[in-house]
């Protein structure tokens, strides 16, 4: 039996089944199976709730590198339902699933380094992570990039870009981020303004 035949089973209603399976394959380092043992743990998808030990699954998957296991048991840690909640196991995990590419991994690392919470605070890596995670369309990060630019916090002061990502974030649903882009507009010039909305609705027709 196999990962396709165990999530056949399940999606036919065989939970035991599959589930027996999956268990089988974890124990043999398959990645995709411990990763799937962790979140019906984790949400109680048909067996009882049981975090320790979907914690313990995501920790098998993400110890082989898989940054959705990774970020799963970093928020395990942060809404505590895992015992193993030191914080700097809780960035390591953030970091793995960051340099995978994760945007909300990638916002939490900026946060930790903007704050200095878990991390030394670092305004530079935190406007880097934050670019990264907005240049994604992760709608907070986009927001505290532009106040970044606006602020000259971990990057040279640039109003044009403060706006661009404060426009952005407004877009995306942030609720203060309108606010702050009309702060932001009473220092450009009408020309100035004209080219940060250009560059934020580029921006948003490539991303979106």
């Amino acid at each position: 039996m196999d990962f396709t035949a165990a999530l056949s089973a399940w999606q036919q209603g065989q939970s035991e089944q599959a589930l027996a399976i999956w268990q089988q394959l974890a124990e043999q380092g398959d990645i995709r199976a411990q990763y799937n043992l962790g979140v019906i743990l984790d949400h109680g998808e048909r067996v009882q709730r049981n975090p320790e030990l979907a914690a313990q699954y995501y920790r098998m998957a993400a110890e082989q590198g898989y940054s959705d296991a990774a970020l799963n048991l970093a928020i395990m840690m942060d809404e505590g339902d895992c015992t193993e909640d030191h914080h700097s196991n809780r960035v390591r995990w953030y970091v793995l699933a960051a340099q995978q590419g994760n945007p909300q991994a990638q916002f939490k690392i900026g946060w930790f380094y903007d704050k200095g919470e878990h991390l030394a605070k670092d305004e530079d890596q935190a406007a880097k992570w934050y670019f990264s995670a907005a240049d994604q369309g992760h709608p907070e990060a986009c927001n505290n990039l532009a106040r970044c630019f606006a602020m000259g916090e971990g990057v040279e002061r640039n109003d044009i870009q403060a706006y661009k990502w404060f426009n952005i974030a407004a877009e995306l649903g942030v609720a203060n981020a309108g606010k702050y882009r009309e702060r932001v507009a009473k220092e450009l010039s009408p020309e100035q303004r004209l080219q940060a909305g250009d560059l934020s609705q580029q921006w948003l027709k490539h991303h979106r």
